[in-house]
Parts: structure tokens; C-alpha cells; sequence
């Protein structure tokens, strides 16, 4: 029993995760944004321990990485399909390299609430979750993983989203784009 006790404790302090405001940073009726809003805060370890959860999210992408840190790990990728496939869709092929992610689905031509946004950048590309727009409209806040090495809610210039890509089934039309007012990290690294 002990040990058991041991493992668990042993399991836990590999899942980083600073202290979470009680209250949700936004409210959702979406079941993949509920899951996504419960990882935020997930980050990356340094050294030889990596986080326990962000190798789940490799695992559901099929990505054979075994650290969670540095550019040849990027898990943008890795953590939309966890948290797609949590909610039964099937991830992409190539899930874990974030263009991929431009098949999903079908494609729609705004962003939404919900929707998963892709971008390029220096050495690849990357994609995250539209949580909502800013108050002028020129800006998206978007939970992703990977973003500054954690799972957050960040705001990127609207127009370096190259596509938007929803599940099959979801009706776009009857979606809305709030204003997000919370706080939000700036954009930074994505590798």
C-alpha cells in the first residue's frame, strides 16, 4: 500500500501545473474547450524528468519524443490532439506537427469560438484554440500548447492565422467570437 502511495505522489510532482485561479479564465459550452481550459497552466520540465502530461500529449499524436523540453519537441501539435481525442475525434495524421492540423475537419472562413487556428513560423508552423478576440478585433487570444512553454492563453495578431479548421458537424454559423478581457500572456516562443 505504501508504495502505492509513493507512485502516485511520484506521478503527480512530474505534472507541472501552477496554482490555477478558481474561477474559469472563460466560460465555454464546448466539451474539447473545457478540456483544454483544464490544462492550462501544464509546462514544460527542465532537465532529465520531463512532465508526465505533456508525454500523454505525445502519446496521442503518435510522437515518439521522450523529452518535453527544447525546438526538436515542439508539442502544439501534441496537446490539440489529446485533447480532441479526449473528446473522440481522431487527431490527424502527423498530429504532432502542426500544419497537419489544416486537414481537420472542414475548413471555415473566420475564426470562432472553439475553432483550431494554424499558423507558419521559422521552422515550422503552430496551432491552438480560438478562446476570443480583443476588443478592436485585430487581435486573437488562443490556449495552446507550447506557447512560452506551457499551456496558456496568449494574444497573437489576428492576421498571422493562415486557416481555421472546426469539426465535422459543427455548425460555424450559429458560433460567436467574444471579447476576451482577462489576462493573457503576450505571443513568444513556440518551440
Amino acid at each position: 500500500m505504501l508504495t502505492v502511495v509513493l507512485i502516485v505522489r511520484s506521478t503527480k510532482s512530474l505534472i507541472s501545473r501552477p496554482n490555477r485561479p478558481s474561477t474559469p479564465v472563460f466560460t465555454t459550452t464546448l466539451p474539447w474547450m473545457k478540456t483544454a481550459r483544464d490544462e492550462l497552466g501544464q509546462t514544460e520540465v527542465r532537465g532529465a524528468r520531463a512532465n508526465a502530461r505533456i508525454l500523454e500529449y505525445f502519446t496521442a499524436s503518435s510522437f515518439w519524443g521522450s523529452d518535453d523540453s527544447g525546438g526538436a519537441n515542439a508539442w502544439c501539435g501534441s496537446f490539440v490532439a489529446w485533447v480532441m481525442k479526449k473528446n473522440g475525434y481522431t487527431p490527424v495524421r502527423d498530429a504532432f506537427r502542426a500544419k497537419e492540423w489544416k486537414v481537420f475537419g472542414k475548413e471555415i472562413d473566420k475564426p470562432v469560438h472553439g475553432a483550431i487556428a494554424i499558423k507558419s513560423r521559422s521552422g515550422g508552423g503552430h496551432v491552438a484554440f480560438v478562446v476570443g478576440k480583443s476588443s478592436d478585433g485585430k487581435a486573437l487570444y488562443m490556449l495552446g500548447g507550447n506557447q512560452s512553454d506551457s499551456v496558456n492563453i496568449a494574444r497573437y495578431d489576428k492576421s498571422v492565422w493562415e486557416k481555421y479548421v472546426v469539426p465535422i458537424g459543427f455548425d460555424e454559423t450559429t458560433a460567436t467570437l467574444p471579447i476576451y478581457s482577462k489576462s493573457a500572456a503576450s505571443a513568444g516562443s513556440e518551440t
